[in-house]
């Protein structure tokens, strides 16, 4: 009988179950369903499956990185992984390394004692000085730092062609990357989300250079206090905007038509009343009649046959420290650039002359001095004492007679009234859709007067919403009215919305680019290719953001603050939604439905 050594491969082996699927456990089933079906390693490249690979890593850097270089890197549409490692490195063995660096560099310094100077030995000497210095005072650290990145693809020729596409773009930086050679296995380990480094490429860093590994610099608007817009494009973040946060609390919103600005616009307007602030409106297509009731807000329809009346002449109460000249001569110009909208023309300084002086006689025929106390005034007076005035004045008769159309003529009883309305609910409309379009600009300025007027007297947050702007823009009096408006609001606790989507036409207004100066917040969305370029001046926008807003989708758009510019997509919720799609006329139908089932179950 032989006897056979006691070698592995001549004992009996135990037969070997395998299991099946059904009863492997949980995390093993996880593993057999990600795993691929096999993998190979090769010199410069792997594969998984049907899957191409290979790593990369950064071997060189410049003296000076950036910082957010890692950003062009990360931006790219391609799939990669990529995986930073920092190692910190203890001071005192970094401080005795820098000095043997220092002795060598001193040493090659001495033995070009006779010879011309070199800048680069003289740069470096002074380089590990200043970061010695630095170190002592515990100013930097030093760190050796990793970073390597895995490319995908699903062929080998497409795999070498990203490869030197990502290298190029690398030394487009002053940065040298280089293949993995013959570690590729324990590479693919390493950008794995492992936190185990196999290959050990390290480069020493000192703090400040380590910290522009930091890929993510996306800009980010996010509050802790404000209301919730939408969603960041760029990084998935969330945008939370705090008007007050800001040096002042306006926005401008500039958009072709359909792009979603009275969706955005509504959604605010919902979101402030969460907040308890009071909200404003001026809306020349009546838009805005949806929330208004949902609200128990105010809608105030000014025509020609509505009971709606503000006089013009109205003046605002004088606030605590302010003094009532000022208020008093303050709308008294106002007054004077209202008359002029009227008359639909630029007066001569002669005609400006007799016009401020028929203006003040009108109020003193009241008893109304630049000394009174407006706000005990119940009585002022109307267009209709205004004209009587320049009537019996030298040279204002031709001016009197040009205010006939509003005194006596076809729309009479519009602005020759005392005001009839009180802004006491927290959402008011002002409907401007049933005027004449050439009452319209004037419709618009007497309700924001009226407004700003009003507002004076408890000044607390509020929004102010001016939609289709360019209505009250069209002539330059209405223009500098509204500017005059956005440049007081801060003051008053107010926050004006500029909104239109006359954007040429805007921008090109000498008052258009004041206006959008004077708002911390713009919010462009979806442009022409006729607009995009005056944009791109007003705004000074890249060329990925030009693209942005010509392409954008309804609802997206381009926030522009002081803290950054964000591409974001505003987002409501479903009853939101509902709400702000919904007509009118559905409005009122549910309403009524309602009303029937309450009055069935008493």
């Amino acid at each position: 009988m032989i006897n056979l050594p006691k070698l592995p491969f001549f004992s009996k082996q135990k037969t070997v179950k395998v299991q099946t699927v059904e009863e492997l456990s949980n995390f093993e089933k996880i593993k057999e369903l990600i795993a691929p079906a096999g993998a190979q390693f090769a010199t410069d490249y792997f594969q998984l499956g049907n899957l191409f690979g290979r790593t990369v890593f950064i071997l060189d850097y410049p003296s000076f990185l950036i910082s957010g270089w890692l950003e062009k890197i990360i931006n790219l549409p391609d799939v990669f992984n990529i995986a930073i490692y920092f190692v910190p490195v203890e001071t005192s063995e970094a401080l005795k390394q820098l000095e043997k660096q220092l002795a060598r560099i001193q040493v090659q310094i001495n033995e070009r004692a006779n010879k011309v100077r070199s800048p680069e030995l003289e740069a470096a000497y002074k380089n590990v000085e200043s970061l010695r210095d630095l170190l002592v005072q515990a100013q930097e650290k030093i760190f050796k730092v990793g970073c390597y990145l895995t490319l995908y693809e699903h062929d080998k020729q497409s795999l070498d062609l990203k490869t030197n596409q990502l290298l190029k773009n690398l030394e487009s930086s002053l940065i040298t990357a280089k293949s993995v050679m013959f570690q590729q296995k324990d590479a693919f380990i390493a950008t794995n989300a492992l936190a185990f480094d196999p290959i050990q490429i390290l480069y020493h860093m000192n703090s400040s250079s380590a910290s522009s590994f930091f890929p993510f610099i996306s800009s980010s608007i996010v509050s802790n206090n404000g209301i919730f817009l939408g969603v960041n494009l760029q990084n998935a973040s969330l945008v939370i905007l705090d008007r007050w946060e800001y040096e002042n609390p306006h926005m401008v919103i500039l958009a072709r038509s359909g792009s979603g600005k009275s969706y955005t616009s509504k959604l605010e307007v919902m979101r402030h009343l969460m907040l308890g602030e009071d909200v404003f409106i001026l809306d020349p297509e009546n838009e805005y009649k949806s929330i208004v009731d949902l609200y128990n807000g105010s809608f105030v329809s000014l025509s020609l046959r509505s009971e709606a009346t503000i006089n013009p002449f109205e003046i605002p109460p004088v606030l605590p420290g302010e003094d009532p000249l000022d208020i008093y001569k303050e709308h008294v110009a106002d007054l004077i650039n209202f008359c002029q909208l009227l008359l639909g023309e630029q007066l001569s300084s002669e005609e400006l002359a007799i016009l401020d002086q028929a203006i003040q006689q009108t109020y003193v025929s009241y008893n109304i001095l630049p000394t009174s106390d407006f706000s005990k005034i119940e009585v002022f007076p109307t267009l209709n004492d205004l004209e009587k005035i320049l009537a019996s004045l030298v040279g204002g008769e031709s001016i009197a007679r040009k205010f006939y159309a509003y005194t006596t003529g076809n729309f009479s009883g519009f602005l020759n009234k005392q005001t009839t309305i009180e802004l006491d609910r927290r959402l008011i409309v002002f409907g401007i859709k049933d005027l004449p379009e050439i009452l319209k600009p004037i419709g618009m300025f007497m309700a924001l007067s009226y407004i700003l007027n009003r507002v004076r007297r408890d000044i607390k947050k509020r929004l102010i919403i001016i939609d289709e702007a360019w209505w009250i823009m069209r002539q330059p009096f209405g223009a500098e009215f509204l500017l005059n408006v956005v440049k007081r609001g801060r003051k008053y606790g107010v926050a004006v919305n500029t909104i239109t989507q006359d954007i040429e036409d805007f921008l090109n207004s000498p008052f258009g680019k004041p206006i959008i100066t004077n708002s911390a917040i713009s919010l462009l969305m979806k442009q022409s290719a006729a607009t995009i370029d005056i944009c791109d001046k007003a705004f000074v926008l890249s060329e990925g953001e030009k693209q942005f807003l010509l392409q954008a989708e309804r609802g997206e758009g381009l926030m522009i603050t002081s803290k950054g510019r964000v591409p974001l997509y505003i987002l409501a919720s479903y009853a939101e939604d509902q709400i702000i799609r919904t007509r009118p006329e559905q409005l009122i139908a549910l309403r009524k439905a309602k009303e029937r089932v309450n009055i069935n179950q008493k």
